[in-house]
C-alpha cells in the first residue's frame, strides 16, 4: 500500500544558494515546497528518498533534503548593494537596544544577544569593503544564474551545532515540479537520484546520445506529469485502451486574425474570412463507468507522458446497441488507428494521440508513432497499468442564493469586457450588496461566514465561538473592530469583480458522442457531421432544458470571448453519459467554441456558466464582435538535451510568464478606455483600432500560457509595448488608469496615477463604496464579559512569557505578510511559512497549563494589546477550556452551534 502523504522540501532562491556557497551566507533550511502525492513520489520513495518525520501537537509532516525546489526570483546583489542593507539592519539593531529593560532578566539576555549581532553585522561590513573589487561581490543576473546553478549544480554545506561534523551535499538540475511548470522554478536532485529517476521520468527513451533535438520545450513539460499531485490512484489494463485518430471540423468563419504584420514587423488583428480547424477530441478521453466513484463524472488522468480527462461513459452498452448485424459481439473486433484489433468487450477506455503526448516524441527518436505507442503500453503496463487521478469535477465552494441555487463569482476581466451600464452593474451587483449589508447587521449571518472561513491561519474560530458563548461578545470593541475588517476585506475582494451570480464551473467534454461513433468506423473524418449538439448548443443538467447561458473560461480578456450556450437536452448523450451537474457538453463541429474560449481544449478545460437574465442581456449585445483567431507563427527553434539548454529554455518561460499580468492588465486598460471614449463618429477609426489591440491582448494572454511547452517568434516585450502605441500619433491610452487598479494592482502608488473612467469595473468601485454602513451598536466593555478572578493569585511570570511569545510571533507573521505574494505558488509557501510559525508558538503554549487567575488577568487588560487577536485566538487554540470559561455563559442559543 502507497504512502499518499505528501513530503515537504525547502524552497530556495537561487542567489540564495550562490551566497550560500561563495559568500558564506547560512542557508535557513525552511521546508515550505512540497512533493506532492503522485507517481513520482511513489518512484522516488521506491528509490530511497530519505524522508524525516516531524512531529508536534496535531502536526505530522514528513520531510527530505533529497530534492530542492529553486526559484530565480531575484537576481544576486554586488557587495554595495549588500551592505546598504546590513547597514539598514545596524539601524534596527540598536533601535532595539533602546527598547531593552535591563533590570528584566530575559532584556539583558536579549542585549547581550543584540550587541554579539551588532559586532557580527560591523564585521561583515568590513569584510565586503576589503572584497568589494573581487569576483565574489560582483552583481549576478537571474538568466547568468540559472545557467550556473543548471550546468554546475551546487552544494550546500552543514554544520552539525552538537559535534562539529560538516556534511557536504551536491545537487544536480532535475526537472519543473508538475506545479510550477510555468513559473520558471526548477527541481534540484542529489546526485546519487538523478539517473534512475530522470531515466524513468522518459521512460528510458535516450532524448541525448542520439542527439535527439526535436522538441525540449515540449519534453520538459511533459516528463513533469508524473509529478502532478494525485487525489487517488486507478488501475486500467493498457490492453483495454482502445486509441482512434484525431479528427479536426474546419469550416469557414468571419474572424479577427492575429498575425505578424508584413509592413511593422509587429502583431496586427484583421478580420477574414477564415478556415478554422477544431480539434475535436483534444485531451479527452472516455472511459467505462465503472472506473468512477460515485459522484464523480470526470477523472483527470496521468501516468508517463500522458495527461487526459477521462469521462464516466456507458462504452459497453454503445457498443453492444451498435454491434453490426450478424457480428457476435463477444468476437467483434475493433481496429485503432494503427490497424491493431482489441475485442470490443474488452474496450474500457477510447482516447486519441492528443493524450498520450509520448507520441510527440516518436519521429525525432526514429520510431513510428505504432512502436511508440506499443512502447508506451509496455511501460505503463510493467509498472502495474496505474494511473493517477489529479482531480474530478466539483460544485462550488462560494454559496447559494436564498432560493438553494448555487452561485459562482465573476473576476474583472469577465465584468469589463460586456460594456454594461451603471445600472446594469448595479443589478448585477445587488446579491454582493445585500450579502455585505447581512455580515454588517446580522449577527447570525456573520458567524456563520465565520465559520465557513475558518482555517489554522486566522482567528474565524474562535471569534465565532465566543460569540455564541456570550452575545455580548458581539458588542464589544473587539469583536466589531474584527468584524469590520472582515466585511472590508470582503468588500475589497468583491471590488476585484469577484460578485456572484447564479451558476457554477463545468468541466468541457466536446463531441464524446461522435467520439463513439469515431471508434467504431461511423464518423466521415474528413468532414464530421454532428449527431448530438448543433452550433452552439450545450449539454448541461446544471440548467433546466432550453435556457440561453453566458458562458466564459479564464484566460477572458474580450467581449469576443464571451459564449452564449443554448442548454439542450440530448436524450443519446444522457443515455450513454453518466453527468453530474459540473460537466458541460458542448460542440466544436462547424462552431468556433475553441477560439472563443480562448483556445481551450478538453484536458480538464472549465468554463463558468451563468444563469442571469441581466448578464444574458448584456452578454447579448456583445454579439456583434468577431471571434479572434491565432496564427502567430510558432518557433521552430530546436535544442540539443543538455543542462544549459535546459536553462536557455526556462530563462524564455520565467521571462515571458512575468508578463502574463502585465498582458492582462493591459488588455483591459484597452478594453477601459474603448469603453470611456465618447462613441461619436470622429472616433470611429479610434475606436477600431482599440478593438485590434485587445484582440492583440486576447491572444498574448493565450500566447504566455502555452509557454511551457512551446515558443513563438516574437519579441513580447516588444509586442506587449506596442499595444498602448496608437497609428493615429498619440498613445491609445491615458496617463491615469481606471480607478478599478488600485484594486487589481499590488502597486502601493496606484491609487495616486487612477481616474474614474465610464467603463464596467469603475461603476463596481462606485456602487460597492456605497453601501451603507452597519446599524449602531452599543459598546460592551470587554471586561464586563469575563468571570472574575483574584489578580493576586496570577502568574505574573507566566502571562509576560505568553504575551512576550505572541508578540514575537506577530512581528515574524507581519515580515511574512510584507512580502507582497504574486503568484499561487508564492501564496501558498507564503501560507505555509505562516502555518509553520503558527503552529511552533502554539506548540509552545500548549505545553503552558493557564490557570484560570492568570488567563483573567491577560484578558481584562486585553485592549492594552497591539496584537489582541491573535493573543485572543493563541489562547483558545491552547487554552481552550480556560479561555471560554473565562467569560460568562451568556448564549441564545442555549449554546447551540450555528451551523455554516
Amino acid at each position: 500500500m502507497n504512502n499518499n502523504n505528501n513530503v515537504y522540501i525547502m524552497s530556495l532562491e537561487g542567489a540564495d544558494i550562490y551566497n550560500h556557497m561563495f559568500r558564506g551566507r547560512e542557508i535557513k533550511k525552511e521546508y515550505i515546497g512540497m512533493l506532492a502525492y503522485s507517481l513520482e513520489l511513489i518512484k522516488l520513495r521506491a528509490e530511497g528518498l530519505l524522508v524525516k518525520t516531524i512531529k508536534r501537537t496535531n502536526n505530522v509532516k514528513e520531510q527530505s533534503d533529497d530534492i530542492i525546489n529553486i526559484k530565480f526570483k531575484y537576481k544576486v546583489q554586488n557587495g554595495a548593494s549588500v551592505i546598504i542593507k546590513k547597514e539598514a539592519t545596524l539601524v534596527k539593531l540598536n533601535e532595539k537596544l533602546l527598547t531593552l529593560d535591563l533590570t528584566i532578566a530575559k532584556d539583558l539576555e536579549k542585549h547581550d544577544k543584540t550587541i554579539l549581532a551588532i559586532a557580527g553585522v560591523k564585521k561583515s561590513i568590513i569584510d565586503i569593503k576589503n572584497e568589494m573589487d573581487t569576483e565574489k561581490w560582483a552583481e549576478v543576473k537571474n538568466d547568468i544564474l540559472r545557467t550556473k546553478l543548471y550546468e554546475e549544480g551546487f552544494t550546500i554545506t552543514t554544520v552539525d551545532a552538537k559535534t562539529s561534523k560538516v556534511t557536504e551535499d551536491k545537487y544536480v538540475v532535475y526537472k519543473r515540479s508538475g506545479s510550477k511548470s510555468r513559473t520558471g522554478q526548477c527541481l534540484f536532485i542529489k546526485e546519487h537520484l538523478l539517473k534512475p529517476m530522470i531515466t524513468w521520468s522518459r521512460m528510458g527513451l535516450d532524448f541525448i546520445s542520439n542527439d535527439w533535438d526535436s522538441d525540449y520545450a515540449g519534453l520538459l513539460a511533459y516528463e513533469s506529469l508524473v509529478g502532478s499531485h494525485l487525489e487517488d490512484t486507478m488501475k486500467i489494463s493498457v490492453d483495454n485502451i482502445l486509441i482512434v485518430e484525431d479528427v479536426n471540423s474546419k469550416f469557414y468563419k468571419k474572424c479577427n486574425v492575429v498575425k505578424t504584420d508584413d509592413t511593422t514587423g509587429l502583431l496586427g488583428s484583421f478580420e477574414d474570412d477564415y478556415e478554422i480547424s477544431n480539434c475535436l477530441f483534444d485531451g479527452e478521453c472516455l472511459l467505462e463507468g465503472k472506473y468512477f466513484k460515485d459522484g464523480e463524472s470526470m477523472n483527470l488522468l496521468r501516468q508517463h507522458m500522458f495527461k487526459s480527462a477521462s469521462f464516466s461513459t456507458n462504452i459497453s452498452s454503445f457498443l453492444i446497441k451498435n454491434c453490426p448485424v450478424g457480428q457476435n459481439f463477444f468476437t467483434w473486433e475493433i481496429e485503432n488507428m494503427f490497424g491493431e484489433k482489441i475485442l470490443a468487450k474488452d474496450v474500457h477506455m477510447i482516447c486519441t494521440p492528443t493524450s498520450v503526448k509520448a507520441l510527440k516524441f516518436a519521429k525525432g527518436l526514429g520510431m513510428t508513432k505504432q512502436e511508440m505507442w506499443n512502447y508506451w503500453k509496455d511501460i505503463v503496463r510493467a509498472e502495474g497499468s496505474i494511473f493517477g487521478i489529479c482531480k474530478h469535477e466539483k460544485p462550488s465552494l462560494r454559496g447559494v442564493n436564498d432560493n438553494g441555487t448555487l452561485v459562482q463569482q465573476t473576476s474583472y476581466q469577465m465584468l469589463n469586457s460586456t460594456g454594461m451600464s451603471f445600472d446594469d452593474m448595479d443589478n448585477l451587483a445587488t446579491f454582493e450588496k445585500e450579502y455585505v449589508m447581512k455580515l454588517r447587521n446580522d449577527d447570525e449571518a456573520f458567524i456563520k461566514y465565520a465559520r465557513k472561513n475558518a482555517s489554522d491561519l486566522n482567528s474565524f474560530l474562535m471569534m465565532a465561538e465566543l460569540a455564541e458563548h456570550n452575545t455580548d461578545f458581539i458588542s464589544s470593541l473587539v469583536f466589531r473592530d474584527f468584524r469590520k475588517h472582515k466585511i472590508g476585506r470582503y468588500v475589497k475582494h468583491a471590488k476585484r469583480g469577484k460578485i456572484r451570480l447564479d451558476g457554477d464551473y463545468c468541466i468541457l467534454i466536446g463531441n464524446g458522442l461522435e467520439l463513439l461513433y469515431h471508434a467504431i468506423g461511423q464518423l466521415d473524418v474528413e468532414n464530421p457531421q454532428s449527431v448530438s449538439l448543433k452550433d452552439n448548443e450545450i449539454y448541461t443538467k446544471l440548467n433546466e432544458d432550453g435556457l440561453d447561458l453566458v458562458c466564459f473560461r479564464n484566460p477572458h480578456t474580450s467581449p469576443s470571448n464571451i459564449l452564449i450556450g443554448k442548454n439542450t437536452w440530448n436524450t443519446e448523450i444522457d443515455k450513454y453519459f453518466n453527468f453530474s451537474k459540473n460537466i458541460v457538453y458542448v460542440n466544436a463541429i462547424g462552431f468556433p467554441i475553441m477560439d472563443i474560449l480562448s483556445g481551450s481544449d478538453y484536458d480538464s478545460d472549465n468554463m463558468v456558466i451563468f444563469n442571469n437574465d441581466k448578464m444574458l442581456e448584456v452578454a447579448k449585445n456583445c454579439s456583434g464582435f468577431n471571434v479572434c483567431i491565432n496564427k502567430v507563427k510558432s518557433e521552430s527553434k530546436k535544442y540539443i538535451v543538455n543542462a544549459k539548454n535546459m536553462a536557455v529554455i526556462d530563462n524564455q518561460l520565467s521571462t515571458s510568464q512575468s508578463n502574463i499580468g502585465t498582458v492582462v492588465n493591459m488588455g483591459q486598460l484597452l478594453m477601459s478606455t474603448y469603453w470611456n471614449m465618447p462613441k461619436e463618429d470622429i472616433n470611429k477609426e479610434k475606436l477600431a483600432e482599440l478593438m485590434k489591440k485587445v484582440d492583440i491582448a486576447t491572444i498574448l494572454s493565450g500566447i504566455c500560457i502555452d509557454l511551457a511547452k512551446k515558443f513563438y517568434s516574437i519579441d513580447l516585450i516588444k509586442e506587449i509595448n506596442n499595444l498602448s502605441k496608437s497609428k493615429l500619433g498619440k498613445s491609445l491610452l491615458e496617463k491615469e488608469k481606471p480607478t478599478f487598479f488600485v484594486s487589481i494592482s499590488q502597486s502601493k502608488t496606484m491609487k495616486n496615477r487612477v481616474k474614474n473612467y465610464d467603463c464596467p469595473m469603475d461603476y463596481l468601485q462606485t456602487i460597492l463604496k456605497d453601501i451603507d454602513k452597519a446599524d449602531y451598536k452599543t459598546d460592551f466593555k470587554f471586561e464586563d464579559l469575563l468571570v472574575k478572578q483574584d489578580i493576586v493569585k496570577a502568574n505574573k511570570r507566566q502571562k509576560r512569557e505568553i504575551l512576550e511569545y505572541v508578540d514575537e510571533m506577530c512581528t515574524k507573521i507581519a515580515s511574512i505578510k510584507s512580502k507582497e505574494a504574486e503568484t499561487k505558488s508564492d501564496i501558498k509557501e507564503r501560507d505555509e511559512r505562516l502555518d509553520s510559525i503558527i503552529k511552533y508558538y502554539n506548540f509552545y503554549m500548549s505545553k503552558k497549563t493557564v490557570k484560570a487567575d492568570t488567563m483573567y488577568t491577560m484578558l481584562r487588560q486585553i485592549d492594552k494589546s497591539k496584537n489582541k487577536t491573535k493573543l485572543l485566538n493563541v489562547l483558545y487554540i491552547t487554552q481552550k477550556e480556560t479561555f471560554l470559561n473565562a467569560f460568562k455563559n451568556k448564549s441564545v442559543h442555549q449554546n447551540e452551534k450555528i451551523s455554516a
